[in-house]
């Protein structure tokens, strides 16, 4: 049971998105962006339990229900008005990736894309983007609950490309035991690339979210959340 903070009961809901967040083997969620959210969360006073979902049932919680927290989160157009936004939490550098040995794929452009199949995750704003290009279900995209599995995919020649954040990335193939050298970018996507938040649901009572927002200010003022960041990322740069 999550303990009242102002009043409110409050729930923190996110995906398997390693490193920014992920299980450990006690079952416990962790990783870069988990511990930014326990700081500002402890900052705030605030004792609540991390739930790990697949990323279209935690959208849908926050979407949907009152006093949800969910992280990591792009910040889109069409999400603007669904959420009460907090603050950036991570670095989001998206690229299609594709095999190395595939010299055949040459992308320059987004579209160049539809020759090829691609993985998506539903609810996810890479696959929305893609559908935006008119990518359809079945001729040009294959879906999954991750985009770890559609890493999986990606390996195994089951897809020819799948869109990834860069940090994300290299982690999840040194997680699965396979070689970064067999692996390239295809293509950056720049609409896609800039920071991932914390948001609340949007009945979220004001004096919660501007606690929340203070409490994020203090934690990057204080040091911690570029400490946090460093050693994440020179753990996937090695």
């Amino acid at each position: 049971m999550n303990t009242l903070a102002y009043g409110y009961a409050l729930d923190v809901v996110t995906e398997d998105f390693p490193p920014f967040q992920y299980l450990d083997k006690n079952k416990k969620v962790q990783g870069m962006a988990t511990e930014v959210v326990r700081l500002v969360l402890k900052e705030a006073g605030i004792k609540a339990e991390i739930r790990m979902y697949p990323w279209a049932r935690a959208y849908k919680r926050a979407l949907q229900e009152t006093n949800v927290l969910i992280y990591s989160i792009a910040r889109t157009r069409e999400r603007e008005h669904h959420f009460k936004w907090i603050g950036t939490i991570t670095p989001y550098s998206v690229y299609l990736w594709k095999l190395k040995k595939r010299k055949d794929i040459q992308i320059h452009k987004i579209e160049q894309a539809k020759q090829y199949l691609t993985g998506g995750v539903p609810k996810d704003v890479k696959l929305d983007y893609l559908l935006g290009y008119g990518f359809e279900v079945g001729d040009h995209l294959i879906l999954s609950k991750s985009d770890v599995q559609n890493l999986i995919m990606l390996a195994n020649e089951r897809i020819h490309l799948t869109p990834f954040d860069e940090i994300a990335f290299s982690y999840s193939v040194k997680q699965l035991g396979y070689d970064i050298a067999d692996f390239e970018r295809a293509l950056y996507i720049e609409e896609l690339s800039s920071e991932l938040y914390m948001a609340m649901s949007i009945l979220t009572p004001e004096d919660l979210v501007y606690t929340l927002r203070k409490a994020l200010e203090k934690v990057k003022g204080s040091g911690q959340y570029d400490n946090i960041r460093q050693k994440y990322l020179n753990n996937t740069t090695d």
